[in-house]
């Protein structure tokens, strides 16, 4: 059996299947070694902004049998890949079979379910991503900057806030342990839970859509605040946080560092702050968010907030 998982999202799981017919797992993996110089990419080694980025394939137990030439995880439909047109191709063609495989269900699926809409979503942005298939980069070395507060037109019409604007540290994010089991939702909050956290979930409270109010009435109910309230400081670490919206789809969020760029983390990959230009990223607002394209605003998180 192999897992597929489609590297797309940033706030809720990916979607992922398990390949369950013996067959088809044979004739993919044959296919794969045959062409894997021109269609293999390794996993997170490709474009990493936001919106879709590759389909990782890995094997389910230890005892499948493997082709010597083909790593035991690998990317197609990546920029990793020498071949992008040909990798993007065969990805299409996996992803094209995902409703096969709503059973055996995985956790992920309570959230993102293997359905049409969802495998129709995939598909449209594999064919984006084959007819322009985007830069990638790696975050650049950067100079620090002095703390300040809070500016009022990021707040918003209340005046500016006290925060605590702690320093850019990627190292803890992404490493093996950490990387896969936490999304932007928990680097925003600073809080690790392993969980890929879900606004609202700690508190019994299930997204409705992928829209500003109800993501933001979600994150409401866990305790966030907006800019239009500051928070005292018995609340510190007060982050200041940004949320955007690919609308219908997915969330995303931002956090704001001492240095004065903001850090995010897209989903199970690396955290950085740089976005999907490879510019550092000074204003969210103005950032290159990919398909994320609704601002929801600006929001306070204090110490008492609880996520999962």
């Amino acid at each position: 059996m192999l897992r597929v998982e489609v590297e797309i999202f940033s706030g809720r799981p990916n979607p992922a299947w398990i390949i369950t017919d013996e067959s088809t797992v044979r004739a993919l993996l044959s296919e794969v070694a045959d062409t894997a110089e021109d269609v293999v990419g390794l996993p997170r080694e490709g474009f990493d902004g936001l919106g879709y980025r590759e389909v990782v394939v890995s094997a389910v137990s230890d005892d499948q049998a493997w082709p010597d030439s083909v790593p035991r995880e690998f990317a197609i439909g990546t920029t990793g890949a020498r071949n992008v047109a040909r990798s993007v191709d065969l990805a299409r063609r996996v992803v094209s079979d995902m409703t096969r495989y709503a059973e055996p269900q995985l956790h992920e699926h309570l959230i993102t379910p293997v359905d049409e809409p969802l495998r129709d979503l995939v598909l449209q942005e594999l064919d984006r991503f084959a007819g322009a298939p985007p830069p990638f980069f790696r975050p650049p070395r950067l100079p620090a900057y002095p703390s300040v507060r809070t500016a009022p037109e990021e707040a918003g019409p209340a005046a500016s806030c006290f925060v605590e604007l702690g320093n850019y540290n990627p190292a803890f994010w992404n490493r093996p342990e950490v990387q896969p089991n936490n999304n932007c939702y928990n680097y925003a909050g600073d809080r690790r839970t392993d969980t890929l956290a879900q606004p609202g979930r700690a508190h019994g409270t299930d997204l409705r859509s992928f829209s500003c109010p109800d993501v933001s009435s979600a994150v409401f109910v866990d305790g966030l605040v907006g800019s239009a309230q500051c928070l005292p400081d018995g609340e510190r670490p007060r982050w200041f946080i940004a949320l955007v919206i690919w609308p219908g789809a997915d969330f995303h969020f931002y956090r704001k560092h001492q240095e004065l760029f903001w850090g995010h983390k897209p989903g199970r990959d690396t955290a950085r702050n740089y976005d999907n230009s490879n510019i550092r990223i000074s204003n969210p607002e103005s950032a290159n968010r990919g398909p994320y394209t609704d601002f929801c605003g600006y929001f306070y998180l204090g110490r008492s907030v609880v996520i999962r």
